[in-house]
């Protein structure tokens, strides 16, 4: 009986050392909680006491202690999910990308918060300083020419000289690299390498190939912003001929209102030049602001963008529709379905009011000022093969509703392909 007794009170003497430890968590004395519970050592087995002492040490900023008692709470807890989202917080603290990103495979994204995901895709570099991705797709285009009905065009310049609106299959391949460098004090170096290539099946004329290289630095301060000032240089080829060349600078940052909550502010000053000869004089500029919000729901997420753009003409001899306005609006959703099949749908509207007159069929101006809105939806669905493999389909309808004939038109392109991630 004695023995018995004495079990008791020592049973009551150490849930009252945790009790007490968790009221001092409460009362903010997070040293005082940490050493009441390093004498509970016959408590040791309850992951209650573990977790009171991560939760205290990661409130005085000891994030080597807190980690250590995070993995203590999962070692006797192995399927504790909000212990996990905590420990992946403490991993990216202390730099140690690898264990973060182990456990965000391990939950498959689980329950996340978006700016978790958002945070140590971004700065996974200890380990996977560079990245690749690629795709290729099979798909059909009804229009690749971009041109209004004939029939219209034919009317309007009272003519029948004008093409059919050109229909093809094509073969869509894209490859991106990404590098990922971090400095000392939350200080980094970014650079991508961006391929897109589409080669059509009825005429190489309208045949695409598009490089991006962009270099950049940032600053980033966990939980609270997200710096990043790249350049990039882009080269066009189109009408079988380069084409074009572009140079761009588009400062950003990144806003956590709060868990799930991103705001992205944006700017981007661009020159855009072309590379033949007899077109040297047709150089143009843009300047461009914008913000964009990320609303994450579930394993889900909600984004709005808004773009104010503006397009001035450096050529010599001044030339039509080229001086313009535009704002763009862009809302979509990613959706998961289930934990293999991701769906995303996106509708833009561009409205574009430019600076010159449209012209009546005779060739003479009007006094009305050309007025376009363009519109686009895209749907894409995807299924995951392997982390690392997926298979999609896609379909985007576009169309331009234009005061200036020729410029009115619509198109669908319809793809299915293969995506990789290395």
């Amino acid at each position: 009986m004695r023995v018995f007794f004495l079990l008791v009170c020592l049973n009551i003497f150490v849930m009252a050392s945790t009790t007490n430890a968790k009221k001092m968590y409460e009362h903010k004395n997070y040293l005082g909680a940490i050493e009441e519970l390093k004498k509970s050592t016959s408590e040791y087995g309850n992951p209650q006491l573990h977790l009171i002492w991560a939760k205290s040490a990661e409130a005085i900023g000891n994030n080597i202690e807190a980690m250590s008692a995070y993995e203590r709470v999962l070692m006797l807890e192995p399927s504790n999910i909000k212990v996990k989202k905590a420990l992946a917080k403490v991993y990216v603290k202390l730099k140690k990308f690898k264990l973060a990103k182990a456990i965000i495979n391990q939950l498959k994204e689980e329950d996340l918060d978006f700016k978790e995901i958002k945070i140590i895709n971004e700065k996974e570099v200890a380990t996977h300083s560079i990245k690749g991705s690629g795709s290729f797709a099979v798909g059909y285009d009804d229009n690749i020419n971009i041109s209004a009905d004939k029939d219209i065009l034919d009317t309007y310049y009272g003519t029948t000289v004008h093409p059919n609106e050109t229909s093809s299959i094509f073969y869509r391949a894209t490859a991106n690299i990404k590098f990922l460098k971090e400095l000392t004090s939350n200080w980094y170096l970014k650079a991508s390498l961006h391929g897109y290539y589409n080669v059509n099946g009825k005429t190489n004329q309208y045949n695409i190939f598009l490089s991006t290289t962009r270099f950049g630095a940032g600053y980033y301060k966990e939980g609270s912003y997200n710096v990043y000032v790249p350049v990039s240089y882009s080269t066009l080829h189109y009408l079988t001929t380069d084409l074009l060349k572009f140079y761009s600078i588009s400062p950003q940052i990144d806003i956590f209102l709060s868990k799930d909550l991103i705001l992205s502010l944006n700017s981007k000053f661009e020159r855009k030049s072309f590379l033949n000869a007899v077109d040297k004089n047709r150089d143009e500029t843009s300047t461009a602001i914008g913000a964009t919000l990320y609303y994450k729901f579930d394993k889900n997420f909600l984004f709005l963008d808004t773009e104010y753009q503006k397009f001035t003409s450096n050529r010599i001899v001044p030339d039509d529709f080229v001086d313009r306005e535009s704002i763009t609006v862009v809302a979509g959703v990613n959706y998961r379905f289930t934990e293999d099949i991701t769906g995303k749908f996106s509708y833009k509207v561009i409205f574009g009011d430019y600076d010159d007159v449209i012209f009546n069929p005779a060739g003479t101006p009007t006094t009305e000022l050309r007025d376009d809105t363009f519109h686009q939806i895209n749907l894409k669905v995807s299924k995951r093969i392997t982390n690392n493999l997926e298979v999609f389909v896609e379909d985007e309808y576009t169309k331009n509703s234009s005061n200036h004939i020729p410029a009115d038109y619509d198109k669908n392109v319809f793809m299915v392909g293969i995506g990789l991630k290395f």
